[in-house]
C-alpha cells in the first residue's frame, strides 16, 4: 500500500476522531455535528487537513487529490478543492500538475523563524491585552478546560484544536485583526513534529496550568508578568519540534 493511500486512510480516521471530539466543551460535551453547505464544509475540511499536516499525520511529500479525498470523506469535490487551494495559499501544500497537491517539507530555519516572529508578536499583543483588560473571559476559560480535558484523555487532535482556539481568542481580545491574521497564519504553517513523543506529551501537560495562568494574568491586570509569560509559553515548544525535525532529516532515505 502506497504512502498516498495510507495517508488518506489516516485522514479519514482523523476526520472521524476530530468530528466526534474536537469541539466538545462549551456545549456541555455534546458531539460536534458536521454542518451542511459547501462553505461550512470547506472550513471543516481546511481545519481537519491542517491538523493532519501540522501534527505530522500527513508527512511531507504526501500527495492529496481532490477526487480521492472527496470519496474518502464522502462529500462533494467543491469544498475539497477550495480547502486544498486555501492550504496552498497558507504555505502547507504545493500544487502538482495533473497529480494533486503535495505536503510541503519545512526547514529547520523556517520553523525557527516562525517561532521567533510568533514569540515577539504574541508576547506584545498579550501585554497590550493585559493593559487593556477584558470583560468576558468565558471563551478562554472554555478552551483552557478543553485543553486540560484533552491532555487527560490523550486526545491530541482535540488539544491542537483547543489550543489554536485559545490563542485565536487571545488575539481577538487584543483587538488588532491584522496582527491576529498574521499570527494565526504563522501558527498554521508550523509542523508539530514530536507532539506525540514523550517530551511532547510532557509539554502538553505542562501547558495546562500555563493556559489558566494566562487567564489569571488578564483578570488581575499583571502587565509586568504578561510578556515574559507568553514568550516562555510559545518558545517552550521550539526544542521539541526542532529536535523532531532534525531527527527526521537525519534518517537515511
Amino acid at each position: 500500500m502506497t504512502r498516498y493511500f495510507k495517508s488518506e486512510m489516516r485522514l479519514a480516521i482523523s476526520w472521524r476522531i476530530v468530528a466526534e471530539s474536537a469541539d466538545k466543551s462549551a456545549q456541555g460535551g455534546e458531539r460536534m455535528q458536521l454542518v451542511s453547505g459547501d462553505a461550512n464544509l470547506r472550513e471543516q475540511v481546511v481545519d481537519q487537513l491542517r491538523i493532519a499536516i501540522v501534527s505530522g499525520e500527513m508527512p511531507p511529500g504526501t500527495v492529496c487529490s481532490v477526487p480521492s479525498l472527496a470519496r474518502t470523506l464522502g462529500i462533494s469535490t467543491t469544498p475539497i478543492r477550495e480547502a486544498l487551494l486555501q492550504l496552498t495559499s497558507d504555505g502547507l501544500l504545493q500544487p502538482m500538475r495533473n497529480r494533486g497537491f503535495r505536503v510541503v517539507d519545512p526547514s529547520l530555519d523556517e520553523l525557527r523563524g516562525i517561532f521567533e516572529v510568533r514569540m515577539q508578536l504574541e508576547a506584545s499583543a498579550f501585554r497590550k491585552l493585559v493593559r487593556m483588560g477584558a470583560d468576558d473571559l468565558s471563551e478562554l476559560q472554555a478552551q483552557a478546560d478543553a485543553i486540560a480535558e484533552s491532555v487527560e484523555t490523550g486526545d491530541v487532535p482535540r488539544y491542537l484544536a483547543a489550543d489554536r482556539a485559545f490563542h485565536a481568542e487571545l488575539l481577538a481580545l487584543a483587538g488588532n485583526e491584522v496582527l491576529a491574521d498574521i499570527v494565526l497564519r504563522l501558527r498554521d504553517r508550523m509542523r508539530l513534529y514530536g507532539i506525540r513523543s514523550a517530551h511532547g506529551l510532557e509539554r502538553q501537560k505542562a501547558s495546562v496550568p500555563e493556559h489558566y495562568r494566562i487567564i489569571e494574568v488578564i483578570r488581575q491586570g499583571l502587565e509586568d508578568e504578561a510578556e515574559a509569560l507568553m514568550a516562555s509559553h510559545v518558545m517552550a515548544w521550539e526544542p521539541i519540534f526542532t529536535e523532531a525535525i532534525a531527527q527526521r532529516n537525519a534518517q537515511p532515505g
